[in-house]
């Protein structure tokens, strides 16, 4: 790889992602204070990796591979060109296509190892990588475009990265844009955002597993927690109308209300949340929901923020999902990915963190029509 180019790549990245790095690093330390015991860490982590690699299609081999390089053990030896061929080998060898890699000659390992080896920032490094990675098993071949979302190496390699720096390990995500668009144009841009999304929903997940202390569930939401969930519920009785409008055009009996609970206060007109929308279920949170119906066929929508692990780590949660109902019975919607999800900070104000919020929250009232309208 040619150095200037990888420096360019590498302030490219840096500049895509400064908004994100603060956020990251506060959370990562909130994350590092809260981390618990490592052999449940370790326990974790391997599940989450087998669960992955066969999600992805994946046989064994593929689920070894990701539990391995998950591996604390694994953050220690640096990513020499050696130790990186050594990994491209075994991620060229995975039987079937699920993870397998086309093969990386030298020149392109040693130009990995440089990027994994880069100063600069741990995520702006492993975003690096992952595209130095993706760039090298491409090479000219613009057919492959959009081929990297499948391969485990530049994942791995990632993952690596972040946990030589105390990060959490990164797991394949089929979601991530592809880093080169048609015609070999590159897309560095949107696969470096969705990377960065990936770290945050990474230090979640883990801090969402941490066991929050058993007792009844607040009775009124943490000031913070409490503006959040108000903000959402004004903004979904702001979009009522509009959509009511819209859905009346198709059916003149066309419902669309709205609704709030919590964990201690479920409402009894729609129900509570699907229970995987809950990063921590049992877990405090509040939602607000907006329930639309045309002919048999009705979607509720729901908005919750949720405590992410122990109350004492201050860190919140909005994330979006849907329950949907037809003449065929109800079934859940799954709406928005996890990396979708918007943190909160305990030293963040809702008026800092609402754009990102609405932006969320706008996202799956668009899904939420497309798939009321299709059923």
């Amino acid at each position: 790889m040619d150095t200037l180019r990888g420096d360019a790549t590498s302030q490219t990245i840096e500049g895509h992602l400064r908004p994100d790095l603060d956020d990251l690093d506060r959370l990562r330390a909130v994350w590092a204070e809260h981390r618990g015991p490592r052999e449940e860490r370790s326990r974790a982590r391997r599940e989450l990796a087998r669960r992955r690699a066969f999600d992805l299609g994946g046989g064994p081999e593929l689920a070894d591979l990701l539990e391995a390089t998950a591996a604390e053990e694994m953050s220690g030896p640096a990513l020499t060109p050696d130790y990186v061929a050594e990994l491209a080998a075994r991620a060229a060898s995975l039987p079937g296509t699920a993870g397998r890699c086309p093969p990386l000659d030298g020149a392109g390992a040693a130009g990995v190892a440089r990027a994994a080896g880069a100063p600069g920032h741990p995520v702006v490094r492993a975003v690096h990588t992952y595209v130095t990675c993706v760039d090298a098993l491409t090479g000219a071949d613009p057919e492959r475009a959009g081929e990297e979302r499948g391969w485990a190496l530049p994942w791995v390699l990632a993952s690596l990265v972040l946990q030589r720096a105390d990060f959490p390990p990164l797991v394949p995500d089929a979601g991530v844009p592809a880093c080169t668009g048609a015609g070999g144009s590159r897309r560095v841009d949107l696969c470096a955002r969705h990377l960065g999304r990936l770290v945050a929903t990474s230090l979640r997940t883990e801090l969402s597993r941490l066991p929050s202390h058993p007792g009844p569930s607040p009775a009124s939401a943490p000031p913070l927690a409490a503006a959040t969930h108000r903000r959402a519920l004004e903004y979904l009785r702001d979009r009522r109308g509009p959509l009511l409008q819209v859905l009346g055009s198709l059916d003149d009996g066309a419902s669309a209300d709205v609704h709030a609970g919590s964990a201690p206060q479920p409402s009894r007109e729609v129900g509570a949340p699907p229970e995987r929308a809950l990063l921590s279920p049992g877990a405090p949170h509040w939602w607000a929901c907006l329930a639309l119906g045309v002919g048999e066929t009705a979607l509720v929508l729901y908005v919750i923020v949720q405590e992410v692990g122990p109350s004492s780590t201050g860190v919140l949660a909005v994330t979006a999902d849907a329950r949907l109902t037809t003449g065929e019975g109800v079934r859940e919607a799954p709406l928005m990915s996890d990396v979708d999800g918007v943190t909160v900070m305990p030293n963040d104000s809702a008026d800092e963190r609402w754009p990102l919020v609405r932006d969320l929250v706008d996202e799956a009232l668009s899904r939420s029509m497309d798939q009321l309208t299709r059923a």
